[in-house]
């Protein structure tokens, strides 16, 4: 028998997969359906996912949860950036969905340098392939499309596909590179530079707004039961980790990883808004940490847990730098490249598993460190998703850093953090009621000294020059 607690139905729609949780207003998990999702490469540089493989995805992860608990609400989290193109009256998807890490417009962005600046000032954003504004331009530019055509992102697309209309939730669309993140609107100068209609657009809506749908029923809910809460990935986890409270920062490891916390000084994102009320965040992305391993492991024909298992047997020091299209933060530098440094003849895999977990640890000290030119000081970081289960990886970081990393136990801070949200939305909790619930962290301390902190780093750093072009 469940208890009395209202359950939420929890999506969280990822790079890799497609998760669904019931989870109750005491944060507990109660059940979990994962459907995974293939990612294609047509062309060097190219990402792409299947949108209708998505929504399927979707649909199939929910009806494994709502056939065994009564739903309240629902919460959606979705990967970020990611961009498509649909039909209005039919609903037929007119591209794949090109994601977060696809690079073909990177031609466009040297064409737009000259506007970098402002694009910044209006969005709080580097001017990037990763953000959906120049992914949008490419396909108008490459693609011919008639008729009611949509532009969206992936919670556009499942709200449309769930019969909510053609919305975004407001913190999804600050990462489009074509929000004014003073307003929390659609910018026309930034449309007009990158040449997006507006009426093809969604609307802006709150985190927390009630969304009655006309089509719950393909989860095996009726239309009564609200999407009423929505958030990306990056910013679901930071609620999770209770993120309005001063000083909670957080770092999402993933594909990439996503470090975040809230700031009223030149801010980054829009973490989320409550009501009318818009709250913003720094953050910094990371392009490849998790898909570093991944590869390696392709590489060398085993798995990323084999890897991870295998690194804490290293003797060597090795560095990986895995701007496999370009880096991101702090750098954002497009013409880096992938390197190897340190090889010697008795280099082994347990040195090449450590290397790529070091070039995780070693980028998010450099953000960190990018964060305290601004004033932005951290002394504990607090680390959810998938990286976080791995203890030497936590220990490096805790080490590299020379910060306090608090490891949340529970994984799943994205489904968690858009299941709280979705509660508020409905009407069934309130903030009072999730400053309550007490998630359980790992803790790390650094173990090196400030000597050999600096040894580890001088390697890394040695390795990063000679992966940037302009520093050869």
């Amino acid at each position: 028998m469940e208890n009395s607690s209202p359950i939420i139905l929890a999506i969280d729609q990822g790079s890799g997969s497609t998760k669904a949780l019931a989870i109750n207003l005491k944060g507990e998990v109660l059940a979990q359906a994962e459907v995974k999702i293939e990612t294609t490469f047509p062309q060097p540089g190219w990402v792409e996912q299947d949108p209708e493989e998505i929504w399927r995805s979707v649909v199939a992860a929910s009806l494994q949860i709502t056939k065994a608990h009564k739903i309240s609400a629902v919460g959606l989290s979705i990967q970020r950036e990611s961009v498509l193109f649909w039909d209005r009256t039919t609903g037929k998807a007119l591209t794949n969905v090109i994601t977060w890490q696809d690079r073909r417009a990177s031609e466009l962005a040297e064409k737009s340098a000259k506007n970098a600046a402002r694009v910044k000032e209006i969005t709080g954003l580097e001017l990037d392939p990763m953000f959906s504004a120049l992914k949008a331009q490419w396909l108008l530019e490459n693609q011919n499309f008639t008729g009611d055509i949509c532009i969206g992102t992936i919670d556009s697309w499942i709200a449309f596909k769930l019969g909510a209309g053609h919305i975004i939730e407001s913190g999804s669309a600050s990462r489009t590179q074509l929000l004014d993140i003073k307003t929390g609107q659609w910018s026309q100068e930034l449309l007009d530079l990158f040449k997006v209609d507006l009426k093809t657009l969604p609307r802006v809506c709150s985190s927390d707004e009630k969304h009655l749908c006309t089509n719950m029923q393909e989860l095996g809910l009726t239309n009564d039961v609200p999407l009423s809460g929505i958030m990306g990935d990056s910013h679901a986890a930071l609620f999770a980790h209770k993120g309005w409270i001063s000083g909670n920062f957080k770092a999402t490891f993933g594909t990439g990883t996503s470090l975040m916390g809230l700031t009223d000084t030149n801010p980054q994102t829009i973490a989320w808004s409550l009501g009318s009320e818009i709250t913003r965040a720094a953050e910094a992305n990371i392009l490849s940490t998790g898909s570093t391993l991944v590869w390696l492991a392709q590489l060398l024909d085993t798995t990323p847990d084999e890897l991870a298992k295998l690194a804490p047997e290293s003797t060597q020091q090795v560095e990986i730098v895995p701007a496999f299209n370009g880096l991101g933060a702090p750098w954002w530098d497009r013409e880096a490249t992938g390197i190897i440094a340190g090889l010697t003849r008795g280099s082994s895999r347990a040195d090449l598993a450590s290397a790529a977990l070091r070039s995780t640890a070693a980028q998010i000290n450099d953000v960190l460190e990018d964060f305290a030119k601004s004033g932005i000081k951290i002394d504990s970081l607090y680390a959810d998703g998938g990286g976080a289960r791995n203890q030497y990886l936590m220990q490096m970081l805790a080490d590299l850093s020379g910060k306090r990393i608090k490891s949340s136990q529970l994984l799943e801070l994205s489904a968690f953090g858009a299941a709280m949200v979705a509660a508020l939305g409905a009407g069934l909790s309130t903030i009072s009621d999730i400053e309550k619930i007490e998630l359980k962290y790992d803790e790390y301390s650094p173990r090196l000294s400030d000597e050999e902190r600096e040894k580890a780093l001088k390697t890394w750093r040695k390795a990063l020059a000679a992966s940037r072009m302009k520093d050869r």
